[in-house]
């Protein structure tokens, strides 16, 4: 019986010290935490509150990207357009083949009238914690609502941020707890003394698949009720087990300017040279206009950003990673509201460029146009290069009468005279400036 207990005792005592061994223990995050700014006492960092702000800016949405040429499409529609090109009447040989499909394909024709309201745009809207820093504590939901002064939106496609969907896959845990003991037992009198070396090894191998949400994630277009017509942007966000919501948010939308727009006419000259290089005369200079509506010169989109925030504060239990034992605040914020330039003027309202004169008793004013049956309106490219090419050719070749140019007139606009022609002495002195009226 004696020898009964002590082999007891000793297993008693194996089992005891492979609890001891293998026991789970929580994980700590430091023992203790001080926050502190610079120039400010130093405080227990569960005491402070983190707060937060939101930004937003805006970059244009680059456009789709089409084939340059025949050879740039996909099997399908490269086998349809050989089979087109291969017509005798448009590739007589396998040369021309060749070169017909290696041939840059033809732009697509330009509207009629270029619109220049409405505006493509990919909008980074950034949120961050302003304030005490407390590491401990997360931003949970957050509601941000963008509202535009001078613009509405129309239409969203892509939103994007860092925590969408995790697809984890294949997640192997390993966990090894091993003890390994020598125990010596002391049995009652006259029983023989018992040493026992034991040791122990547990492994385990979990294999899940696992997909776990880490936020919720939407975006509406809601009427602004202060506002009749306007619209707003509200994204909403809603973090997961563990998710601290700030980062930036990524969406494509639709913007359109919702002031009265300036209509004008954008005109081009396509070609000022014979096959053989030299000057075409003016009458054969074509000045094509195209109608323009776009937001007045020097307009920006503006816009405020109102963010609605609810942060996790932990009050006690921060010293653990492990969210059991926190005692926690859930607090939501008042509207925090920042104005921001979502769209700069350089890109909402992009100048034009006309033809002003420098010294003259005109100095100052700009040369308009004058199309058949039509009134005078200011002279105006798209681009510095496209306004100083005009302004070389006039110089160049058509000095002795520069009002005339194709069916048109040049000139300036004067009072009690619709149209004052541009001279040949004016023309020396114009110069090419960053606007049009």
């Amino acid at each position: 019986m004696g020898s009964g207990m002590s082999k007891c005792l000793i297993a008693s005592l194996i089992v005891f010290v492979a609890w001891g061994c293998t026991s789970n223990q929580i994980i700590g995050r430091y023992k203790s935490a001080v926050c502190e700014t610079s120039g400010s006492e130093g405080v227990s960092c569960n005491s402070v509150i983190p707060t937060a702000s939101a930004y937003a800016v805006s970059i244009k949405t680059p456009p789709a990207s089409s084939p340059s040429s025949g050879t740039a499409f996909p099997e399908r529609a490269l086998a349809a357009y050989i089979n087109v090109l291969a017509n005798p009447k448009m590739s007589p040989t396998a040369k021309d083949l060749r070169t017909n499909l290696a041939a840059a394909l033809a732009s697509a024709s330009s509207p009629a009238a270029d619109d220049r309201t409405v505006f493509h745009r990919t909008i980074i809207v950034t949120v961050r914690k302003t304030g005490g820093f407390n590491p401990a504590d997360r931003l949970e939901a957050t509601d941000v609502a963008i509202i535009p002064d001078n613009a509405r939106f129309d239409s969203w496609d892509t939103l994007a941020t860092a925590y969408t969907t995790i697809n984890a896959g294949t997640v192997q845990l390993t966990q090894v707890r091993g003890a390994t003991e020598s125990l010596s037992g002391g049995p009652p009198s006259g029983v023989a003394s018992a040493s026992v070396s034991a040791s122990q090894t547990d492994t385990r191998v979990e294999n899940l698949t696992a997909s776990s949400q880490a936020e919720t994630l939407s975006a509406t277009i809601e009427e602004d009720d202060t506002k009749p017509g306007a619209t707003e942007l509200v994204i909403h966000r809603q973090g997961g087990y563990g998710i601290d919501l700030t980062g930036n948010t990524v969406i494509k939308v639709d913007m359109s300017y919702s002031e009265n727009p300036l209509s004008t006419y954008i005109f081009s000259v396509s070609n000022y040279v014979d096959p053989k290089g030299n000057w075409l005369p003016a009458k054969k200079v074509a000045l094509k206009a195209t109608p323009v509506s776009a937001a007045p010169p020097g307009t920006a989109i503006t816009a405020r950003v109102i963010l609605i925030y609810t942060v996790r504060h932990v009050k006690s239990g921060d010293a653990t990673y492990e969210e059991k034992d926190d005692n926690v605040l859930e607090l939501t914020s008042a509207p925090v509201i920042t104005t921001v330039t979502l769209i700069p003027a350089r890109e909402a309202s992009p100048p034009g460029f006309g033809l002003w004169e420098a010294t003259s008793p005109a100095k100052d004013l700009a040369v308009n146009v004058e199309r058949p049956g039509r009134g005078p309106v200011g002279l105006c490219f798209d681009s510095y290069n496209e306004a100083s090419d005009f302004l070389a050719y006039m110089k160049a070749a058509n000095a002795k009468q520069p009002h005339r140019v194709g069916d048109s007139k040049l000139g300036f606009v004067v009072p009690l005279n619709p149209l004052e022609l541009l001279t040949s002495s004016e023309l020396v002195d114009l110069e090419v400036r960053p606007r049009c009226f």
